[in-house]
């Protein structure tokens, strides 16, 4: 008779427990959501406007100094250039917009020489450039 009546004891003990942390966790949980609101609320209802940030020429450096990307005007300042570099710090690609419309997308090998050439003129002709190691053009379209 001791047997049954101990191990129900121990059932109805382990499962109290097991409710206890069950509740212990869930009001935890609660706490937590309340203290998060709150401080949520603490925020200004007023933030002032998106900060400008102005300069002619915005460089990307690595952590070893090493120039990765450069926006800026080209050395003819009425074209917007983005360059983005190699490890070499050489650029391999340059996105350029001249003033006059014309659009262009340029992939270079190591050596600096356009290998291809993708752009949109003013008038809205596209053109296409195949460059060899020299730098010459050897297909185009049109």
């Amino acid at each position: 008779m001791t047997e049954p009546t101990l191990s129900s004891l121990t059932a109805r003990l382990e499962r109290m427990e097991r409710e206890s942390r069950r509740w212990r966790g869930m009001s935890l949980l609660m706490l937590v959501g309340g203290i998060a609101l709150a401080v949520m609320g603490q925020t200004p209802q007023h933030r002032p406007g998106p900060r400008t940030l102005e300069a002619e020429e915005f460089v990307l450096r690595d952590p070893r100094g090493q120039v990765r990307a450069s926006l800026g005007m080209a050395q003819n300042p009425t074209a917007t250039v983005l360059q983005i570099h190699g490890d070499n710090g050489k650029p391999r690609t340059r996105i350029t917009v001249a003033s006059d419309g014309t659009s262009s997308l340029e992939m270079m090998d190591g050596g600096e020489r356009v290998r291809v050439l993708l752009g949109v003129k003013d008038s809205g002709l596209p053109r296409i450039w195949l460059g060899n190691e020299n730098g010459r053009i050897i297909w185009r379209a049109p």
